[in-house]
């Protein structure tokens, strides 16, 4: 992909579109699924299906995980000299 050049924010934004139905649609899903899965590590969040009785529940549920693999993810780096921030 080549470089574009923008002078106002909107022409910038509509460029990112990619309508239903083009070809491309598929490599760039692809593309951003392959970037999450590289910027996770491989791994997903909790699976299943999660009941709460309110959304305070569900937040602190999600804030619990998010914690938890962000230890994870520090823990990870920090044995791994190869994976030094640039």
């Amino acid at each position: 992909m080549g470089w574009q050049r923008f002078h106002d924010f909107e022409p910038a934004r509509e460029a990112l579109w990619i309508p239903p139905g083009d070809p491309r649609l598929v490599a760039r899903i692809r593309s951003l699924w392959e970037f999450s899965a590289r910027l996770m590590g491989g791994r997903s969040g909790p699976r299943g299906i999660r009941r709460f009785r309110t959304i305070e529940e569900a937040n602190a549920d999600r804030e619990r995980w998010v914690v938890e693999r962000a230890r994870a993810l520090r823990a990870e780096r920090l044995q791994s000299p190869s994976s030094t921030p640039r």
